[in-house]
């Protein structure tokens, strides 16, 4: 980071209130940070198994290909419709209340499934309805973890060392969990599977409920949800630096969830490549996600916010012309070689850029630019498929499928 930049981001951090501003650090390694860091993990990978198991469940109880897409986007038009007036009521209801109600909401949807095929029948409504509440649930966990988070810490040092770790966290979630779900619903079936991912989200209310957070107080309500919702909105677009990096996530991800849809079409009807040969490509390049994470730091410490957010959108647009521009032979390399260029994009854009704004925001306006941040880069991704009538390859939206901002 440069010295510009850090003298901004310290001078903000201390205007913003924070009771370690100017006292020594507590370390990374805090336990409050590692009890959101196991709890966030918990329900990560409780999201990633719910992406394969759900669907499976679908399918097996006699469902169409249509209406499992239907049930697979159900869980994230939850983000189009409450991501924003969520930044105002995570605050009233307080952050770590928030994640607790969010991980009770998902245990018992999806501990209802399996509930309900032993006690009757499972009805595509009843799966329908489970996978809203778990949209609804992640949206609300999701404003208020990335909010609590700069309340744990005591500099913006040991913020960016935090968001080293959470971010880690989504993206091996993401490559992953995936693969965890699927040795668990080949080893005790898609139903099982589901109890086993309800027991997940318990560990997370486990660590959360242990958790000690006393700068997280609750925000009295003193204008109504769409005033505060209005003023998160225009507090985003008036503010010089987090403006443009709203946008251009904003643009990428919408970009990306077109590139998303069309991927398995173009790789299997176009390329020809096996299912089993594309997963292989996309799962090698989501490798770059970790190194991404780990080259951010020492870049912006060398050059600064700024070209580290110029360099990593590079990336991960160029990544995808690469991805695009294999044929014959070198389909599949190409196409692991460009989702690893995105990948190491997408992982240092999101950590640089999701520092930036809970460095930069401030402290009454911290929850609502997250939701404004998660309402503009998530909603964009249920559309496409939905429009196509199809489910994308990659679950949910963090890299390298779409970037944490």
């Amino acid at each position: 980071m440069s010295h510009r930049d850090r003298t901004a981001i310290r001078a903000s951090w201390r205007s913003n209130g924070y009771a370690g501003a100017h006292g020594p650090p507590r370390g990374a390694s805090s336990p409050a940070l590692r009890l959101l860091w196991i709890g966030q993990s918990a329900s990560l990978i409780g999201d990633q198994v719910t992406v394969l198991a759900l669907p499976l469940v679908a399918l097996a109880s006699g469902v169409s290909v249509a209406e499992v897409a239907m049930l697979v986007g159900a869980t994230r038009v939850p983000f189009l419709l409450l991501a924003l007036p969520a930044g105002a009521w995570v605050s009233r209801i307080g952050l770590r209340r928030s994640m607790l109600l969010a991980d009770a909401l998902r245990t018992a949807s999806l501990g209802s499934v399996p509930i309900a095929a032993v006690v009757t029948t499972i009805s595509y409504p009843h799966l329908l309805a489970a996978a809203v509440v778990m949209g609804c649930g992640s949206v609300l966990f999701q404003v208020a973890y990335q909010s609590l988070t700069p309340l744990l810490v005591e500099d913006a040092d040991q913020l960016r060392s935090a968001n080293t770790w959470l971010t880690a966290s989504e993206a091996l979630a993401l490559i992953g969990g995936p693969a965890l779900g699927g040795v668990l619903v080949g080893a005790i079936g898609a139903l099982r599977s589901l109890a086993v991912d309800a027991a997940s989200y318990l560990v997370s209310v486990a660590t959360l409920a242990a958790l000690r957070a006393p700068a997280d107080q609750r925000t009295p309500k003193t204008m109504p949800s769409r005033a505060e919702v209005l003023g998160g909105v225009r507090y985003l677009l008036r503010h010089p630096q987090l403006r443009p990096i709203l946008w251009s996530s904003v643009l990428f991800n919408t970009g990306f969830a077109g590139y998303e849809a069309l991927l398995v079409v173009f790789a299997v009807e176009h390329l020809g490549l096996s299912p089993v040969v594309l997963g292989l490509a996309v799962g090698i390049g989501g490798t770059g996600v970790p190194v991404g994470l780990l080259l951010a730091t020492p870049v912006e410490r060398r050059l600064g916010v700024g070209p580290v957010l110029v360099l990593s959108g590079a990336l991960s647009g160029a990544g995808l012309l690469v991805a695009g521009a294999g044929s014959g032979s070198l389909s599949a390399p190409m196409l692991a070689a460009g989702t690893f260029v995105t990948a190491v994009g997408s992982g240092a854009w999101g950590l640089t850029a999701l520092t930036t704004r809970q460095s930069l925001s401030r402290p009454d306006m911290r929850a609502m630019a997250t939701a404004v941040f998660r309402w503009a880069t998530y909603g964009c991704c249920p559309l496409v498929p939905w429009r196509r009538g199809s489910s994308p390859p990659f679950s949910d939206l963090e890299p390298p499928s779409c970037s944490p901002e």
